[in-house]
């Protein structure tokens, strides 16, 4: 701006036609005229400055408000999907639980062994007793008890392709089991048969130290009333122990 002012005045004083004082006063009258001008440039440049950086700024609260709502459909999504799989987990439960109810007399009628058949067999046709018993309730078992046998008995495999490892304990006279059993199933029932779940069944009872044992590392234990339960009453092997149904 100061430099278009100036032109013609060096000019004029390269011709010789103004004096000092006058190119001096030009300049000053110039200068006043223009610094308003340029004043009021910048301070306009400046607000377009504010109002640039305004609206980015509310251009990002917007995005942040935007982000966040997305945050909060997602995780409402997550739990209506969570919601939408427990109802279905829990109608698949009432309808298993339906279909054990309407089978037990089927179940009874299949193969219920009274506690004289139990205590009466022998350990190897208490194994079979257990094989009938898994089978009645729908799983595929087989006796692989015998020598050699790692602590495992009866090997059976239910409708979800999970293994379960047996261990049979025929005992005369009611006699307790001890905790060293469960150490042995413990041991060999993962790492030997690929099993996901053990279980130890007797037509005794069980010590303390092996009850106590067994529910701190996840071994399901049948006991003379859980047994009998499952026998002559045909309860289903799901409700005597606390073994997942195959859904």
């Amino acid at each position: 701006m100061l430099g278009t002012l100036a032109v013609p005045v060096l000019d004029n004083l390269a011709g010789g036609a103004m004096r000092i004082q006058d190119v001096s006063a030009a300049l000053t009258a110039g200068l006043v005229l223009a610094l308003p001008v340029e004043f009021a440039a910048r301070a306009a440049y400046r607000r377009r400055v504010r109002r640039y950086e305004e609206e980015a700024g509310r251009l990002r609260t917007e995005a942040e408000r935007l982000r966040e709502r997305e945050r909060s459909l997602e995780a409402e999504l997550r739990r209506a999907q969570v919601r939408e799989e427990e109802a279905r987990l829990l109608l698949q439960q009432k309808a298993w639980e339906a279909g054990v109810d309407a089978g037990r007399e089927a179940r009874k009628a299949e193969y219920s062994p009274d506690a004289r058949a139990v205590d009466e067999a022998s350990p190897a046709g208490f194994e079979e007793i257990v094989r009938r018993l898994l089978e009645r309730d729908g799983l595929r078992a087989e006796v692989v008890g015998g020598r050699g046998d790692q602590a495992v008995d009866v090997l059976a495999v239910d409708a979800a392709g999970r293994t379960l490892a047996v261990q049979c304990k025929h005992t005369v006279g009611g006699r307790r089991v001890g905790a060293e059993v469960l150490y042995r199933i413990n041991g060999t029932a993962g790492p030997v048969y690929g099993a996901a779940q053990s279980m130890v069944v007797t037509n005794g009872s069980f010590t303390r130290d092996a009850a106590a044992w067994g529910e701190r590392h996840g071994i399901l234990l049948v006991d003379r009333e859980a047994l009998l339960g499952w026998a002559e009453d045909a309860d289903h092997v799901c409700r005597v122990v606390a073994l997942a149904p195959p859904y």
